[in-house]
């Protein structure tokens, strides 16, 4: 009986394996068909020999299905490569005049309009990659209403000049639990982008800090190693945009570095100006460019901390909100 049960699977296996094969021989003579008859036409009208020799490669081809599945192996991997590891220039997001003046005169028109914007902008769109998904939207245009509808943890928008950055930011109940889930709360290596869950969501703390995966395709805080650079230091005004429901702050980095796990930075309130004074001078001391830019207890800012490139130490960026 196990035995009869046995050939029967078996049976069933080779009979798939012979379909299957049957099947790529059909679509691999169909596949090579097209470009035999395209090579055929130009070989009879230009008589080049490197025709013939094409006209004969894809002949031979038709009956060949493993040249077939290696092509449409080819073709998936080329589409993931795009949807996870490719990243277009047009990603990289600049605060620039027009975008500081929508911030600062944000009149009940302007977000009657960006509110109108929004809805048929991007939270509907076909994109995969989610990353790439929100990084398209327009930081005047975000309508937090659409957002919360999204995952009610959202609290903020981010956006860095010269990079991608452009994001919504998230905030749990501890640091650990979009490390590896995304905007809808699916679990995902790559995470997204979110705000310590020590902090004031008005961004009333003393050092609001922001943390994103340091991506290979440069999406979440995978493009903060522009800021890193000479062309972003010549090229960029230096700002970044953090949105909330209520209110949009403006800061200015004055401090990047890339230094050893710790907690320092990562504090976000102190027990007095001295305390605080002595951080600030700290973080603005351990920088490896001088932005010229100076830092005191009157001034809240933000960090933005993300893994450096050989996942062994933290790529640290702060700046002060100057309107």
């Amino acid at each position: 009986m196990i035995k009869a049960i046995k050939n029967f699977f078996l049976y069933i296996i080779r009979a798939i394996e012979t379909g299957f094969y049957q099947l790529t021989v059909i679509l691999a003579k169909g596949f090579f068909f097209y470009f035999y008859l395209i090579s055929s036409f130009f070989q009879k009208i230009f008589h080049f020999s490197f025709l013939k020799r094409q006209t004969q490669f894809f002949r031979n081809k038709q009956s060949d299905p493993v040249s077939f599945l290696m092509i449409i192996l080819l073709f998936f991997v080329g589409a993931f490569l795009q949807t996870y590891l490719y990243v277009d220039k047009k990603d990289i997001k600049y605060v620039d005049s027009s975008v500081l003046n929508k911030i600062v005169d944000n009149t009940e028109d302007v977000e009657q309009e960006q509110s109108i914007a929004s809805d048929r902008e991007t939270y509907t769109s076909n994109e995969i990659n989610l990353y790439r998904k929100y990084g398209q939207i327009d930081i005047t245009n975000v309508n937090f209403e659409e957002l919360k509808q999204v995952n009610t943890d959202v609290v903020a928008w981010i956006m860095v000049d010269g990079t991608s950055v452009n994001y919504p930011i998230v905030q749990s109940n501890d640091n650990d639990y979009y490390l590896n889930h995304d905007i809808v709360k699916s679990p995902k290596g790559s995470g997204w982008t979110f705000m310590d869950f020590r902090n004031s969501t008005d961004l009333s703390d003393s050092n609001t800090i922001f943390y994103g995966h340091n991506l290979l395709n440069k999406t979440a805080f995978g493009s903060l190693s522009n800021v890193f650079t000479d062309k972003w230091i010549n090229s960029s005004n230096h700002y970044i945009v953090v949105k909330t429901e209520s209110v949009s702050h403006i800061y200015e980095i004055f401090s990047r570095y890339v230094i050893e796990p710790e907690v320092y930075y990562l504090q976000t309130n102190f027990y007095n100006d001295t305390s605080y004074q002595q951080f600030l001078d700290t973080i603005k001391a351990r920088t490896n460019y001088d932005f010229g830019v100076s830092v005191t207890t009157s001034d809240k800012i933000i960090t933005l901390s993300t893994c450096s490139d050989d996942n062994r130490g933290r790529k640290v960026i702060h700046a002060k909100m100057i309107s």
